[in-house]
This record gives structure tokens, sequence and C-alpha cells, in this order.
């Protein structure tokens, strides 16, 4: 993906939407950018992790039951950023 195609992606975003940057598929380091979701919720574990769910789930997907999958989506959207591998 390059600038101009995020930028195309990002444009009608609003400015408060936090960005949650992967390291790679399995958390490990950096990887070129593959794409872009902004149908997701971010779930911090604490400082310096979380998890993302995306809204495109259902509860089962998520291993949670119907009360919990609607408390996640209540919260803000955020966009994740997704490496090639």
């Amino acid at each position: 993906m390059k600038i101009k195609e995020l930028k195309e992606y990002i444009n009608d975003l609003t400015d408060d939407m936090e960005i949650i940057c992967q390291k790679d598929s399995e958390g490990n380091g950096y990887s070129p950018l593959h794409c872009a979701d902004s149908n997701s919720v971010y779930v911090a574990d604490g400082t310096y992790s979380g998890e993302v769910y995306s809204l495109d789930w259902t509860a089962d997907d998520a291993c949670m039951n119907d009360d919990e999958w609607k408390e996640i989506n209540l919260m803000p959207r955020v966009l994740v950023l997704c490496p090639i591998n």
C-alpha cells in the first residue's frame, strides 16, 4: 500500500480516531503495510498491548457471549494497519 492509497482510505475518517499498528502477523517485528481496517475496536491489556476485534465478526467469532459483544460494539472505532505477513 502506498501513501496515496492510505490517504484515500482515511480521507473521510474522523481526525481523533486512534491508529493501531501491528508489528507483523505474529507480533515479532515490522512488515510493509498491506491493508487498513477501520471497522475494528481496540481493547488494551495494558499500556503497551491489547486485542483488536473486527466488528465484522460475530460474538462467537470473538469467543464472547452476546452481552460482552454488545459492549465491544459500543467502543470507539480504530484504524488497524495490517502487515503483509
